[in-house]
């Protein structure tokens, strides 16, 4: 949280000058939280798509690999915050991120059967 409100924490001040501090932190936990399941999502998407793009067999399978892809990197993320003193590693933004991933691609294919 220390490294994001050096950006964030400032903004907050400008955009909501009477906010109590709490009501920062909770702004600020919030946009750090929608960003973890926006990048996920758009990686899940980014990964179906150049799965449907292979000429392989991988192709029938594309958002099972899209989802495993996305449960792999965000786990890797999160082990690798462990490590470090002034990060903090939870599965709870684990299942964030295989959740951001899991309805981009529920989206993805709702949509691309549309068109």
């Amino acid at each position: 949280m220390t490294q994001t409100s050096r950006i964030i924490g400032p903004l907050l001040e400008f955009f909501f000058p009477s906010a109590s501090p709490e009501t920062r932190l909770f702004i600020h936990a919030f946009v750090r939280k929608s960003a973890h399941f926006v990048e996920y999502a758009l990686l899940a998407v980014l990964a179906v798509r150049a799965f449907t793009s292979s000429n392989t067999g991988i192709r029938h399978y594309r958002f099972i690999l899209a989802l495993i892809l996305v449960a792999v990197v965000a786990s890797t993320d999160e082990i690798n915050q462990s490590f470090q003193e002034a990060r903090t590693s939870s599965p709870w933004d684990v299942l964030l991120d295989i959740t951001g991933g899991l309805v981009a691609l529920i989206s993805y294919r709702i949509i691309r059967r549309k068109t």
